[in-house]
């Protein structure tokens, strides 16, 4: 399946008008810009992004493409939070903020290993509560059949709604990997920088959002795509039939990376649940809960 992220695009434009632009590639002008990226936009530009920003952005909406020979360990500070990263060296991708005072933030970063990409984490936050019927929707992903797997923590009728699934992300024709259009931004630049990326991710994603009676408000999705190669290569563990829940059974090993994957994630969403909720903490990840199935060894 192509993968689908929460917040937005393209359904959540037709309820939050407010997210109707995708924001112009730019440097920021502002402190206030440079804090909500949390990087310095040091790398070359993703092909095909505008210098210009709309009159529409209100000043508020940037996008960057900072250097991505920069290196990240544990956690990285976003949005008042600290967003947990598996084991490994992670380097920023994409990372900006839109919406009404650049409400939404984003941070997309890969992890390589002898240059094979392994892994990416897609993150999205916002100090507010969006609209039900968008949370609804957004959380209706961790009822799809196609998902090898679902959590559903919270889904109370004003709101407040907390699940996880995992599933898996086909690379479509001409490397399309999601109809969201950050998303393609972000896969559009590995591409363009020579970064290998293997035909099929496995998915493990986690969203949460506060309700209407919440007295701190929130709304968080992060998702991880693991890629289920032997080490070094992009070759899948099984080829890509094999991954459809439907006939994984067939493919040992596909099948235990998936089982593996289930397991680690389970065990990592207090950690996301902890840190994505509180302010920033500097609090250590403990080795053996940072080891996803993909972690380079």
């Amino acid at each position: 399946m192509l993968l689908s992220l929460m917040f937005p695009m393209p359904w959540m434009l037709r309820k939050a008008p407010w997210l109707g632009h995708v924001p112009g590639m730019q440097r920021p002008t502002s402190p206030a810009g440079q804090d909500a990226a949390s990087s310095r936009d040091d790398g070359p530009s993703t092909p095909g992004s505008g210098a210009a920003q709309s009159q529409a952005d209100n000043g508020t909406d940037r996008l960057m493409t900072p250097d991505i020979t920069r290196q990240i360990v544990g956690s990285i500070a976003f949005g008042g939070h600290t967003l947990p990263l598996p084991a490994g060296i992670w380097h920023p991708v994409l990372t900006g903020q839109y919406g009404p005072g650049g409400q939404m933030l984003i941070n997309i970063l890969v992890r390589t290993d002898r240059g094979i990409v392994t892994g990416v984490t897609i993150a999205r936050t916002a100090d507010a509560q969006l609209p039900v019927e968008i949370v609804q929707e957004a959380s209706g992903r961790c009822h799809d059949d196609r998902n090898y797997a679902a959590h559903v923590f919270a889904d109370r009728a004003d709101g407040r709604s907390e699940c996880a699934f995992v599933a898996n992300a086909v690379m479509g024709p001409n490397g399309v990997i999601s109809p969201d259009e950050l998303i393609q931004l972000a896969f559009r630049r590995l591409s363009a920088l020579g970064f290998p990326l293997p035909s099929l991710f496995i998915v493990a994603s986690w969203i949460r959002s506060s309700g209407a009676t919440d007295s701190e408000k929130g709304t968080s999705a992060v998702t991880y795509l693991l890629s289920p190669t032997n080490a070094g290569t992009v070759q899948l563990l099984a080829p890509l039939p094999y991954w459809d829940k439907e006939t994984l059974s067939q493919a040992p090993a596909a099948r235990a990376f998936v089982q593996k994957t289930d397991q680690w994630f389970e065990k990592w969403i207090p950690l996301l649940r902890r840190d994505m909720t509180r302010e920033t903490s500097n609090a250590a990840i403990p080795e053996t809960l940072a080891r996803d199935p993909a972690a380079p060894t």
